[in-house]
């Protein structure tokens, strides 16, 4: 369950506080172990009329005028810094990492250029993220047959010993008919899109301390049954690693439903039960940073069928962002998704809306 403490101060923003204020009720009432207060000033038009709402009177109600205006004054700064990082996104950047990923044959977890496009990822990670860059080997064994697979992982530490943020995206590809294993399958849309948008995530932050620790993490055998994503978190509940957030980025580069429009994914009815309401939370607070940073409508749609599934089934918050194409991109599991079919400015955009779902997470915690 999501142990996020996403409100540090009160935002006097009323918009914003809502959404911040579920979030705070859904974790107090998911952690036993967890103390959250929150206060939130109320002011009528009446200058003379000081009423104030308090919840969890664990800390003392804000009545004093001068507070809130410091309470402004941050939540104004928070925006101004991170407008000033999202602005920094890269769309030539962008261009080129599809474009290059695009241009591998194929990356068909069963073909030998997989290995290829895992080493080439490596590179391009520890040239760009600020942290350890390693792989996750793992064996998949699949009608008697073991592939020998990678997943790359580059852990830029925070400043909070405990908060885990993981962001991911599958770099596999394949054609319609999924055993054909060496077919060419360019897979620009799915998923050099997400993957880019990791890399440009990875490459912004990388001069930036942040208090949470943040996992960027390429996953392989995605199109198999999310192979990467089902050995990779076996491998951190193993070893009781704490996981407060995974967020997916599986297509986001052909805006089929519209270039101000992104689809947002919470969970619902899944494995564990328990996570949904969290998830659904985040989703809402997603859809306002969609809006206010990004310029983009958000539509809360349930989870599909990408790398989030597997760490849903073991209790973890998950977040999927995807561009609705798997239904209606005529060029989805084919050799024409390419990348001229995309549109770079729309991939920006969800790029600046996954930076600024990451800053403002950070700029809130402990």
């Amino acid at each position: 369950m999501i142990d996020i403490h996403v409100v540090k101060k009160v935002s006097i923003k009323l918009s914003r506080l809502l959404i911040l204020l579920l979030i705070l009720v859904t974790i107090f009432a998911s952690l036993s172990n967890t103390t959250i207060a929150i206060a939130a000033a109320n002011k009528n038009e009446d200058a003379d009329n000081d009423n104030t709402l308090c919840l969890f009177s664990v800390i003392n109600c804000v009545k004093d005028s001068s507070l809130l205006q410091k309470i402004e004054e941050s939540e104004l700064a928070d925006e101004l810094f991170i407008n000033s990082v999202i602005d920094q996104v890269n769309y030539t950047k962008l261009e080129k990492w599809v474009d290059d990923l695009s241009s591998f044959h194929t990356r068909h977890t069963k073909s030998g250029y997989i290995e290829d496009a895992a080493y080439w990822l490596k590179n391009e990670l520890q040239s760009i993220c600020e942290g350890k860059v390693y792989f996750h080997n793992f064996t998949q064994t699949d009608k008697v047959t073991d592939y020998h697979l990678k997943n790359i992982v580059c852990d830029k530490k925070g400043l909070a010993a405990d908060n885990l943020i993981i962001i991911s995206a599958h770099y596999d590809s394949r054609m319609q008919y999924i055993n054909y294993t060496n077919g060419r399958a360019p897979g620009a849309d799915d998923n050099a899109s997400g993957v880019s948008a990791i890399l440009e995530l990875a490459r912004s932050l990388s001069q930036i301390d942040l208090k949470n620790n943040i996992q960027f993490v390429l996953f392989s055998g995605e199109e198999q049954g999310q192979w990467g994503s089902k050995k990779y978190v076996k491998y951190l509940h193993d070893n009781n690693v704490k996981i407060d957030l995974v967020i997916n980025a599986d297509m986001i580069g052909y805006p089929s439903q519209g270039s101000n429009k992104v689809n947002v994914e919470y969970d619902r009815g899944n494995k564990v039960p328990t996570n949904d309401i969290s998830s659904y939370i985040v989703g809402i607070f997603m859809k306002q940073i969609a809006l206010e940073y990004a310029k983009l409508n958000a539509t809360l749609t349930i989870l599909s069928n990408s790398d989030y599934r597997p760490f849903e089934a073991l209790g973890y918050t998950v977040i999927g962002v995807h561009d609705g194409g798997a239904e209606q991109n005529p060029n989805y599991h084919s050799t024409s998704d390419t990348p001229d079919t995309l549109d770079l400015k729309y991939l920006t955009s969800i790029t600046k809306l996954l930076l600024a779902t990451i800053l403002e997470l950070d700029e809130s915690s402990h």
